[in-house]
């Protein structure tokens, strides 16, 4: 092969590469629209494009909000197709990028060096500066970058004076996030919540975590689901609230995560947007009793009622 020959080869490559770039954005822009990701039990697109696509969770996330800033800004397609800016900088343009600067933006990414282009989109979004991250830096300890406000300074800074005089000594950083944190879960987490109500009312024995509870109640779920669709009731029964410490057994059973356990066994484990479902359906006479609930994260949650209403057509 001639030097000219693997010149433009290699400009042939780039090229499909540029392609596929687009492509990639375009079918995460229809995943995105029509929620495919919740056909295959996954919680986000970006789960979806870890595990099906294969794509690392940084890349994943370049992709993903690069093709949701696109909708917005289509014009920013063009660029990518021409070659115009890389999907690096593309990135990195979308937390101020709009339709009425995108020609500024546009030719900024064409024209400088990817550091000088985060000095100048941090001037105009200081947070943008900052990219937040948790990483390990030995096998158990951790680095946290973080950016907030002179504000936030302050705050910190008086707890750490509040700190350091409970101990009697100077406070780290890590002390005083710690002390934060404790008392933050210690008056918000639902599980801590849980555990302290139900000593109180020595319910702990009967409700513990048996692995044969959630065993159960997958085998409880599908057995019920036919169940509810066989039932006819005229008039939808009214809701009653969840009793607070129906919901403390639940969440100690649980473990406050998302109970859903997929094909191949594995549990979402989901602790975020969590949502009680019932199993039996209020409707169909289901009742607020601890076998009766099971929590969901709302992705599953959604995809279960779809699912449902599926089989029920």
């Amino acid at each position: 092969m001639t030097q000219a020959q693997l010149h433009a080869k290699a400009i042939e490559i780039s090229r499909r590469y540029s392609r596929n770039i687009c492509e990639l954005i375009d079918i995460l822009q229809t995943l995105d629209t029509r929620k495919t990701f919740r056909e295959y039990e996954c919680t986000s697109l970006h789960n979806y494009a870890v595990k099906y696509l294969k794509l690392s969770e940084d890349v994943a996330s370049t992709f993903i909000t690069v093709a949701r800033k696109a909708v917005k800004v289509p014009d920013l397609i063009k660029e990518l197709q021409d070659n115009s800016i890389t999907i690096s900088n593309a990135r990195k343009i979308c937390s101020v990028l709009t339709m009425e600067n995108q020609a500024k933006w546009f030719d900024l990414a064409r024209t400088l060096t990817s550091n000088r282009l985060g000095q100048e989109i941090a001037r105009v979004n200081p947070k943008a500066a900052v990219n937040e991250r948790l990483t390990y830096v030995t096998g158990e300890r951790l680095k946290l970058v973080v950016g907030d406000s002179e504000e936030f300074g302050n705050k910190l800074k008086r707890a750490q004076d509040l700190v350091s005089n409970s101990m009697q000594s100077a406070a780290t950083f890590e002390q005083t996030l710690e002390a934060a944190l404790e008392l933050f879960l210690e008056k918000r987490d639902p599980l801590q919540k849980a555990k302290r109500h139900l000593a109180k009312k020595s319910l702990g024995a009967a409700v513990t975590c048996d692995p044969k509870m959630e065993k159960s109640r997958d085998q409880h779920h599908a057995a019920l689901r036919p169940v509810s669709r066989r039932i006819n009731v005229k008039s939808v029964t009214r809701r009653i609230p969840i009793a607070a410490q129906t919901t403390h057994q639940i969440n100690l059973r649980d473990q406050g995560r998302c109970g859903h356990v997929d094909s191949d066994g594995n549990r979402c484990g989901n602790i975020r947007w969590l949502d009680r479902h019932h199993l039996v359906p209020v409707a169909h006479g289901g009742n607020n009793s601890v076998e009766n609930l099971l929590t969901l994260c709302s992705n599953h949650h959604h995809l279960l009622h779809r699912n449902s209403r599926a089989l029920d057509s």
